[in-house]
């Protein structure tokens, strides 16, 4: 593939610029004349991980982890700084198929900062100038509403009358199916009366509900919590959390 043939001359050479294993080299020619053929290979480098992987793709995020900074849109230059870290996302990058994942991981990153931000968004919306009305997140169907609407900033097929596939002589209507992701969003507050043993059970039910629709390919449950009733939030994470043929489930609980 071509992406790989690009890869591997991009690793080839950076590996030119590592003046410890190049005899031909002096330390101070990789700060002199050999900067500006550097920094247009960091240039290249930050070009085919981004559109090859996505921002958010693990080899993205180690690139830019490496202290790259453009100045006046030039690349900064710290070579002791950015060069190993450069190398070893290139690295990273043989061990993803690119484009594949790039949309997939890309969305499901951006879930989990909604999920992990809800809690901050519902504190924030009870500050309103001048005390004015707002919404206040009383039971699930306030949070499916609010997270409804964070939904609609990265999300455009959100589908909330898709029915479940028949389970137990009867079916019933999910929360939110991403249909383009195929990835399906149940949501839960806790309560007086929702219990450990009382979650675990639903959740279980719900697995078993989503493993055979054809639009789901990843079930997540949102468990917002705000008051901290689920006494062993890990021991449910850990129960659940599973990946059984086409299906995988994550367990989420916040905050």
């Amino acid at each position: 593939m071509m992406e790989n043939k690009i890869l591997e001359e991009l690793i080839k050479e950076g590996q030119t610029y590592n003046w410890e294993n190049n005899s031909s080299l002096d330390y101070g020619e990789c700060y002199g004349k050999l900067s500006d053929d550097y920094l247009a290979w960091v240039a290249q480098v930050d070009n085919f991980i981004l559109e090859g992987y996505g921002e958010y793709s693990a080899p993205y995020r180690l690139f830019k982890s490496a202290n790259i900074e453009k100045v006046n849109g030039n690349y900064k230059y710290e070579f002791d700084d950015q060069y190993p870290k450069i190398i070893a996302a290139l690295k990273a990058c043989k061990r993803i198929k690119p484009k594949e994942y790039s949309m997939n991981y890309d969305q499901v990153f951006l879930l989990y900062n909604l999920f992990k931000k809800f809690h901050t968004v519902v504190k924030q919306l009870q500050i309103r100038h001048n005390g004015r009305k707002t919404i206040n997140i009383e039971d699930e169907y306030d949070v499916q509403d609010l997270l409804h609407c964070l939904l609609r900033l990265y999300f455009d097929d959100i589908r909330t009358e898709e029915r479940t596939p028949s389970y137990a002589g009867g079916s019933s209507r999910m929360d939110f199916l991403l249909k383009n992701e195929q990835i399906v969003i149940e949501i839960k507050k806790t309560r007086k009366r929702l219990n450990d043993k009382e979650l675990g059970k639903q959740l279980i039910e719900d697995k078993a509900k989503y493993g055979s629709h054809p639009d789901c390919k990843k079930l997540i449950c949102f468990i917002y919590d705000p008051d901290g009733k689920i006494v062993n939030p890990a021991g449910i994470q850990n129960d659940l959390n599973s990946k059984e043929g086409n299906l995988e489930v994550e367990v989420i609980i916040v905050p």
